[in-house]
């Protein structure tokens, strides 16, 4: 589980996060939504250790393992779709697998 406790963010004058509380269980999806600049990237910055909050506090399971996928792709030929679905390692092997009996009838 996921524990947002009276965080609170600021960037510059600007408060971003006010000591906002928020749980997230396992298995729970979450979406996040919000105009430019009201923190939802830094939220997940946040989350991932990559900025330090002004106060409160972010708990995580230490044996938890995070994962993202960045806000812009790398200039490819391939969909962004396409680029994101490299990631799952799982849909990979299968796709092999599936190229493979097919070519073998």
């Amino acid at each position: 589980m996921i524990e947002i406790k009276k965080l609170t963010l600021q960037r510059g004058l600007k408060v971003l996060l006010d000591k906002a509380d928020a749980v997230i269980t396992p298995g729970q999806r979450v979406g996040l939504i919000g105009k430019n600049g009201t923190g939802k990237s830094s939220l997940f910055a946040l989350i991932k250790g990559e900025i330090t909050q002004d106060g409160g506090e972010i708990l995580i399971p230490k044996t938890w393992r995070l994962a993202s996928v960045s806000q812009e792709t790398p200039d490819l030929d391939i969909s962004a779709l396409d680029y994101v679905l490299q990631g799952d390692a799982e849909l990979q092997a299968f796709q092999t697998a599936l190229a493979q009996a097919e070519a073998q009838n």
